[in-house]
């Protein structure tokens, strides 16, 4: 006699132990199930990156110049020896072979796994999964994607590609309906299995032969791409912005070479040289650093991303080990770098000393500085000035002073007024500073400090400098050199002569003269310019305005001249003319190595899978991908749950360790552990819940282990240019599920039960009206998504497009799945 009141006892896994079944247990169940989805993800995201390092390999090809080449880059042009690192993957065979492996590896292991722990006899929950996982991507993610992406539709680029992986994507279960019901019902025979496994390499020779258009002469249709990218692109590259270049330099290095290979994008010197020249003339004030930055940004989101590289970021958004601020900070530095280009000198306010040295003499009991503004005079500030040592020490030569002046709009100048001590302690050449330094702003004043932020007061010596012996103004030095970029030149002009003439008011007339540079085109000439000397101004300056027409050009230099003094006391020094040279920026081959080095980095960077032993665990334990000031509770939180998966799988290879393939056998390992966790506690749970294995499989296990996928096509679909990333991708997928996920261990076992003289059992009643729902609905799919491309009405796009047909499209992919999966739960307990 039995208790009915005995709780129900499920079968133990091949790891996880089965409690009795109690709604306490079962809840345990479910939530370490999810917790194990998520120590897959974190795991696959090692895997495929250790599949990125792997498929990304080039190799280095000398650039031999060809007399019939129609585009030729910066650093032929240049008559440089240049170099090409091509890939040696082709994208199509890493899409369907490695890539697809790292999507798919939780379908595939759970499904070898469970035929091996399971003595070689067929289990329900890996077909399944894949089954399952197969609906929810093509059904679910496709709806996802169509309603993610704007008004403006977006197409599969690779179409030919993409429906020779649609065919082998129906043809695949229907491939399985005949084996399992028409040819041999309920029985996998070893031909079966062998041709279902083989299968796989046929769709891969297929889609690559697709891919290159074997069928056309490689030359001939290498020159009608490079004709066509060619086509429209005669603008010149002031009227082009430093985005639309680097997509025409992306865009030929994404052509394949007469051995469909494609060169892996990496820009020359002289390519960067360029990209820094129209950069500059968007945001001429930006530093290197900054430059460096922006250019690797628009690299990396111009060139076209794999799909690893979207589930790689889909996991770290997901476990908060994504720098969500990376792309915030690019957008900082350039909207900082366009206020500066906007504000002109009429929207900028400078403040300095109108003098860089003032003299003093033994009968001055004190100094009189004079601060001014120039530029936007509306706006009001505060600055801070206070007096430095130098030779002259305070309290002994001067009193020392700390204070504040506020400028209120519309005030042009200010005056200092600094009291002077013990006069017979001066000696000649004895000096002190004074200090500019801003304080409160207003939000809009955008105040800078101009070069003359510090004065000197000095005792000059009493020496003129001229032959006659009188008194004498002339430049400080006979020539000045300025960057192109410098936006003006700065020429100081001193006084020379006794300390006794140096009160008297003095106007200096001068003016410019072409030498190499032209006026108007290179700087702003002058003519009867004056330069006013006041009490005890010392040393002046003149500002010449410097034009930047971002050409790469020789050096070039003008004149400036003092022609007349206005002065009984004062003569022309023999300082009277001094020569401007003005060099080009782009020469300076210093600054633009580093910017070329900069942004080789930054790229690195914003690649995934680059990182060390050091930088994984350093990675593990941060939150929000290092960049705690922008991290928000939920990164927190997320991180805290994440963080002994990420922590654990830290240790684990790094993918630059030898070309990653130790990362790839190490992941994979790790993956199919945690996989075997996810199998047993599925079972269990589903035992406790009254759910068949084949229930569970297709609906919680599939869309667990099809989340990070979710994510992925979601992040693809709104950044790419294309839906290649998003959609076109999930028929190649399916078929390698079925291919690899049900061809490689049913090959095993029905090998192991031949060996036996057996049949290898494959029980049809729970797989096999799945696998015939599935198909209807996959042809009910492709036909809507052919529709969406042809028909005007769907914006002639496989995504987005009208409002209207967009959402009616959306939600019929998703009544799709909901009549897979209710028509197969249906049959499930029918069966049962």
């Amino acid at each position: 006699m039995s208790n009915s009141s005995e709780p129900k006892q499920c079968n133990s896994g091949i790891l996880i132990p089965a409690l009795k079944t109690s709604p306490g247990n079962t809840m345990i169940y479910f939530f370490g199930l999810l917790y194990c989805f998520l120590g897959i993800a974190i795991a696959a995201d090692i895997f495929m990156c250790a599949i990125e390092q792997i498929t990304s390999a080039t190799r280095k090809v000398k650039r031999t110049p060809k007399k019939d080449k129609l585009v030729e880059d910066a650093a032929t042009e240049e008559g440089e020896e240049t170099y090409d690192y091509v890939k040696i993957w082709n994208p199509t065979v890493a899409n369907l072979t490695l890539m697809a492996l790292g999507s798919s590896a939780p379908e595939i292991l759970l499904s070898i796994i469970e035929i091996i722990g399971n003595d070689f006899k067929a289990g329900s929950l890996g077909p399944g999964t894949i089954v399952g996982s197969a609906a929810f991507n093509l059904f679910c993610i496709s709806a996802i994607c169509v309603l993610a992406v704007g008004s403006k539709a977006k197409r599969i680029e690779l179409y030919r590609v993409f429906i020779v992986t649609a065919f082998f994507g129906t043809f695949a279960y229907l491939w399985l309906y005949l084996i399992l019901i028409k040819i041999s019902k309920d029985v996998v025979e070893v031909w079966e299995a062998l041709l279902t496994l083989l299968f796989f390499p046929i769709l891969v020779v297929a889609a690559y032969f697709v891919d290159i258009e074997i069928w056309k002469s490689k030359k001939a249709d290498l020159r009608e791409q490079l004709e066509l990218q060619d086509c429209g692109m005669g603008k010149t590259i002031e009227s082009e912005g430093i985005t639309d270049e680097i997509k025409k330099w992306a865009s030929s290095f994404s052509l394949p070479d007469e051995n469909g290979i494609v060169t892996e994008a990496a820009p020359s010197i002289a390519t960067v040289r360029k990209w820094t020249r129209t950069l500059s003339q968007t945001y001429p004030d930006l530093d290197e650093e900054d430059q460096a930055k922006i250019l690797a940004n628009r690299v990396s989101r111009t060139l076209s991303h794999d799909r690893l590289y979207y589930r790689i970021r889909a996991i770290r958004q997901l476990s908060s080990s994504w720098r969500k601020s990376q792309d915030e900070e690019i957008q900082k530095i350039e909207e900082i770098g366009k206020e500066e280009a906007d504000c002109g000198p009429r929207s900028k306010t400078f403040v300095e000393f109108n003098a860089r040295v003032y003299a003093v003499d033994q009968n001055d009991s004190n100094v009189i500085l004079k601060v001014y503004r120039y530029g936007n005079t509306e706006s009001s500030f505060t600055i801070n000035y206070t007096t430095v040592n130098g030779v002259a020490k305070k309290d002994l030569n001067y009193l020392f002073k700390s204070e504040v002046l506020k400028f209120n709009s519309g005030e042009l100048s200010k005056e200092i007024v600094i009291q002077l001590v013990q006069p017979e302690n001066w000696r000649p050449n004895d000096v002190f500073y004074v200090h500019l330094k801003i304080q409160d702003e207003d939000e809009n004043a955008n105040v800078r400090l101009g070069i003359c932020n510090v004065a000197r007061v000095k005792y000059p010596a009493d020496e003129p400098k001229n032959v006659t012996g009188t008194p004498n103004i002339e430049f400080v030095r006979p020539n000045y050199v300025v960057k192109e970029n410098a936006k003006f030149s700065r020429i100081y002009v001193t006084r020379r002569g006794t300390r006794a003439s140096l009160k008297e008011p003095i106007i200096v007339k001068y003016e410019t003269e072409d030498i190499t540079a032209k006026n108007g085109s290179d700087y702003r000439g002058v003519r009867d310019g004056e330069l006013f000397f006041k009490n005890q101004e010392y040393e002046k300056y003149i500002d010449i305005e410097i034009f930047d027409d971002k050409e790469d050009e020789k050096d070039e230099s003008f004149q400036v001249e003092i022609k007349e003094i206005e002065s009984k006391e004062y003569t022309i020094g023999q300082k009277r003319k001094t020569i401007v040279t003005i060099i080009s920026d782009d020469n300076a081959l210093k600054n633009i190595t580093n910017v070329h080095k900069l942004m080789s980095h930054y790229i690195r960077e914003m690649k995934p899978g680059k990182a060390t032993w050091k930088e994984q665990i350093l990675n593990a334990v941060s939150v929000n991908g290092g960049d705690l000031t922008n991290a928000t509770i939920s990164d927190c939180v997320l991180h805290a749950l994440a963080f002994p998966w990420k922590f654990a799988f830290a240790f684990l290879p790094p993918p630059t360790i030898l070309s990653g393939y130790p990362c790839f056998v190490v992941a994979l390992i790790a993956i199919g552990i945690v996989t075997a966790v996810v199998g047993d506690v599925a079972s269990i749970f589903g035992c406790m819940i009254g759910f068949s294995e084949s229930t569970v499989a297709i609906t919680l296990v599939a869309l667990g282990t099809s989340l990070p996928d979710t994510f992925a096509s979601k992040i693809a679909a709104e950044s790419e240019s294309s839906a290649d990333n998003a959609v076109g991708n999930v028929t190649g997928s399916n078929s390698v599920n079925v291919f690899l996920g049900l061809g490689l261990p049913w090959v095993i076992a029905s090998i192991y039960w031949a060996s036996k003289g057996q049949e290898f059992k494959v029980f049809s009643g729970d797989l096999g009206i799945s696998v015939a729902v599935f198909m209807i609905c996959s042809v009910l799919f492709l036909s809507v998504l052919v529709l969406r491309r042809k028909l005007k009405i769907f914006g002639r796009g496989e995504l987005g497009g009208p409002f209207g047909p967009k959402i009616l499209s959306g939600l019929f992919f998703i009544a799709l799945w909901v009549v897979y999966v209710a028509v197969s739960i249906y049959n499930f307990k029918k069966q049962a």
